[in-house]
């Protein structure tokens, strides 16, 4: 018991600083999906595809995770897929950078 109390405990600060990450979405919402593909570009995509909607996430904790926080995010929305579209600055004297990417949904063949 005590020792689970302990593991509890190291990974508190962990769980506190994961959940302070802000991932914004606007779009439609469909059914989830499992998997995400990156892109990093429009032209890249080979399939054909309409923007569902529009995810960003700060990036203060890394870009990396802000990636995965997109992606994560992405999933939940029902995207096939995200083209990263860049990192912006919310402007002002507290300026903090956010990832932005579209999320897309294949269309059927």
């Amino acid at each position: 018991m005590k020792i689970q109390k302990i593991n509890f405990l190291c990974y508190l600060p962990f769980m506190f600083l994961s959940s302070c990450v802000t991932t914004s979405y606007i779009g439609d919402k469909l059914v989830p999906t499992n998997r995400v593909d990156v892109f990093y570009s429009a032209k890249d995509v080979k399939k054909d595809y309409k923007v569902i909607g529009h995810i960003s996430s700060e990036t203060g904790m890394g870009e990396e995770r802000a990636k995965q926080m997109i992606i994560g995010k992405a999933k939940i929305v029902g995207a096939d897929a995200i083209i990263i579209t860049g990192i912006d600055y919310t402007g002002g004297e507290d300026s903090s950078p956010y990832s932005k990417a579209e999320a897309i949904k294949y269309h059927d063949d």
